[in-house]
């Protein structure tokens, strides 16, 4: 702009010259982008009078969570057909940001829009960018094969050993379970896991948590396999096939927070956008990282936050639905891989208190297809309306079986590991409301029109433990008269033990000798101190424990068919129940079975109280074969392993031929104990060999001191005689020792 005068201004403001601010204060022109464009595709096809309708519902339902859609920001392409002008089943959707766009590929990519019908969601940049591909085709550079370790590995080991993980102090470890021989360690490092560590369901992962979330750890190598961001992680849980993975954190997610953590440089891994701002619960994909879906905390009808157990979402065993309850009215079941909501509302279940899926697909005994999956849960009484369990099928909805029940204090839901049966354990009141009893409510599921069984008991049980065999249904029962629980101290250890009884049932079908099928009580353990029963995996061999109390520390192992000449001399197979051992672990306040059955694990934890920390491990029989004492020792798990390949006919196999097997162990254990005797005796040779030349170095050095403390005219004490010099010591024994007493 040229300099003006009085005598040069300009005649109006139009001549004003502003050529010079305007290149210095412009601002520079923003390259237009679409980034926050998305297309939709999979849309039903619909004539001009229904647009505006489906506009709305995929504003207002399918996109609400996802951001805000512009004004306008719906475009459906339409086309004339048959005189009728209809939409192409395509739509360009616009969003404010291009967050809002990536919060919507997420969220809606895969989901079922109607029966069968499922959107899929797209950048439109991807559109551009396919468009403008090269029409010659180009092949891509190969990538070199990068070798994966197996994450089953440790399932070849020559000599059939579990492993076990071992958290002590600051260090977890990794360790090959031995008998005959001290654990063999495979692994350790100090800070590998900040709380605790878990195993996932079929032991292909290690989970370590950390303030920044989990870590996934496998292989031979036990190498880092994945990580999932989630601050101030509290918990974490498994699909039945490892396919999944639900984090729960104490903390609202924080999107801000978690790209300050990550850093501008990795901020592109950050994987919550404002969709998941507030919520606590996440759903990944255990095999890429991906996060699914992310979900608020449950809350109270007053708004409120609801108290919840953990796992929060329960999953069916095929892992196509996983569900959890809302507001103590609902089940709110949830479609996998799409995480939709099934049919687009929960199941209406008043005033719901608990909710099981039964653990297997069962299939039709006549044709042999896959039954709907099955999901039981119970509600209690409610003015005049009864206390009600009830099974549905899903994904139908469809009510199989329910049963009204009255007077009920609380219910707990025990499937078989089968499926077949469903025991209901029902806690009573009696008619004056002064005591109460028990009841098991037995559904037997795997039969036509679900038939129950009623077993009373006169007191009230505390603890319920399936055989976790197929077909045989036996179950063990803890009873006593006195329901209230003891008095615990602040870590959970109680201060006296319970008097208990353990009852145990088996179901018999009709016969020559059983007029009336049903439950059949076959024995019953009294004046136990037991607290808790734990099944052997395989079935056949329990142990009774009483852990986490001061007073007792009891470990009853009990062979259930060991006696089978006096079952068959009595005609009840309830005198085969056999105690084969009665021991003690001081302090006890964890026990669990290796996945064989073989032998079992029982430890003391810091994390309870701070006396005789360690773990002991025994066999199946009872007898003791390592003791290992641990400062500030904490947890110990057992390795899972995957169900058997192997078909039951295999099975039987095996168990035909099993002499010669065990011959060929025998063999292996032996060769293996003497290797670990000549690795014993090499070890003591070296030490010895190492000591000797040790005493010659030092023999060197002394003859050349002395040689030259002589030079120097230091004179060497003589003895006299040149004789060796004798030491006699006296020593007393008592041989004999008697006592009178004189009157």
């Amino acid at each position: 702009m040229p300099a003006y005068t009085f005598e040069n201004l300009p005649a109006s403001e139009e001549e004003i010259d502003y050529s010079d601010l305007e290149r210095k204060f412009a601002i520079p022109e923003q390259e237009e982008t679409l980034e926050n464009v998305v297309v939709v595709d999979n849309l039903p096809i619909v004539d001009s009078s229904k647009e505006e309708k489906l506009i709305k519902v995929l504003k207002n339902k399918v996109f609400k969570k996802s951001g805000k859609v512009k004004e306008d920001g719906f475009h459906m392409p339409k086309a004339e057909v048959k005189g009728v002008e209809k939409t192409k089943g395509y739509a360009f959707v616009e969003f404010e940001t291009a967050e809002q766009a990536q919060a919507a590929i997420r969220n809606v990519n895969g989901f079922e829009f109607e029966k069968s019908r499922f959107l899929l969601v797209n950048p439109f940049m991807d559109v551009e960018k396919y468009v403008e591909v090269d029409d010659e085709y180009r092949a891509p550079p190969a990538e070199p094969y990068v070798e994966r370790e197996h994450l089953r590995s440790w399932l070849a080991d020559d000599y059939g050993r579990d492993q076990f993980a071992l958290y002590a102090d600051q260090e977890l470890s990794v360790w090959w379970n031995e008998t005959a021989q001290p654990a063999e360690k495979i692994k350790g490092r100090q800070n590998w896991t900040e709380s605790y560590v878990q195993w996932s369901p079929l032991g292909s992962y290690m989970c370590t948590f950390h303030r920044q979330g989990l870590v996934l750890w496998g292989g031979p190598s036990w190498s880092k396999l994945m990580r999932f961001v989630h601050l101030n992680i509290k918990s974490a849980d498994f699909s039945p096939s490892e396919r999944y993975l639900v984090t729960l954190s104490a903390d609202p997610i924080d999107v801000e927070a978690v790209s300050a953590l990550l850093g501008p440089e990795n901020a592109h891994q950050n994987p919550y956008t404002a969709a998941d701002q507030g919520n606590s619960v996440c759903i990944w994909d255990a095999h890429t990282g991906t996060l699914l879906r992310s979900f608020a905390p449950p809350v109270a009808k007053d708004g409120s936050p609801a108290k919840t157990t953990w796992p929060q979402f329960k999953w069916s065993p095929s892992e196509k639905y996983f569900a959890r309850m809302t507001h103590e009215t609902s089940i709110s079941i949830y479609q996998a891989p799409s995480m939709a909501l099934l049919d687009k509302k929960s199941l209406a279940t008043p005033g719901i208190q608990d909710f099981s899926w039964c653990p297997r697909v069962l299939t039709d005994p006549r044709t042999g297809a896959a039954r709907p999956e099955l999901l039981a849960y119970w509600t209690p009484e409610e003015g005049n309306l009864p206390a009600r369990v009830s099974l549905v099928s899903v994904p139908d909805r469809a009510l199989v079986r329910t049963k009204n029940l009255f007077n009920v204090f609380a219910a707990a839901l025990h499937w078989h590991p089968s499926g077949k049966m469903l025991c209901v354990r029902v806690q009573r009141f009696t008619k004056s409301k002064k005591s109460r009893f028990t009841n098991l409510e037995i559904f037997r599921t795997g039969e036509r029109d679900v038939p129950v069984d009623v077993v009373e008991l006169k007191d009230s049980a505390v603890a319920f433990d399936w055989e976790p065999t197929e077909d045989n249904f036996r179950f063990a029962i803890l009873h006593t008269d006195d329901p209230t629980p003891p008095q615990t101290n602040s870590s959970g250890i109680a201060m006296a033990a319970v008097k208990t009884n353990v009852s145990f049932y088996s179901f018999e079908r009709k016969g020559k000798l059983v007029k009336k099928e049903g439950f059949r009580l076959l024995n019953t353990l009294k004046n136990k101190s037991t607290t808790s029963l734990k099944w052997s995996p395989h079935g056949r061999y329990i142990i009774l424990a009483t852990l986490r109390t001061m007073t007792t520390c009891t470990l009853e192992f009990y062979d259930t068919d060991f006696d089978q000449s006096a079952a068959n001399k009595s005609g009840n197979p309830g005198d085969a129940i056999t105690l084969l051992a009665s021991t003690e672990h001081y302090g006890i306040t964890d026990l669990e079975w290796d996945p064989t059955g073989r032998y079992v694990m029982t430890s003391a934890s810091s994390w309870r109280h701070s006396m005789e920390n360690g773990y002991t491990l025994w066999d199946f029989k009872g007898q003791m074969l390592h003791k290992v004492m641990l400062e500030r020792f904490k947890q110990i798990l057992w390795r899972p392993r995957p169900p058997s390949l192997l078909t039951e006919e295999q099975k039987r196999e095996v168990r035909k031929d099993l002499k010669a097997y065990a011959r060929e162990f025998d063999e292996m254990d032996e060769r293996k104990l003497h290797a670990a005797d000549a690795q014993l005796m090499t070890q003591r040779r070296r030490l010895v060999s190492e000591w000797e030349t040790w005493r010659e170095q030092v023999g060197e050095f002394l003859e050349k001191e002395t040689d030259d403390a002589v030079a120097d005219g230091y004179k060497l004490p003589i003895a006299a005689d040149n004789e060796d010099l004798v030491v006699e010591e006296i020593v007393e024994e008592i041989v004999e020792e008697k006592e009178e007493v004189v009157g």
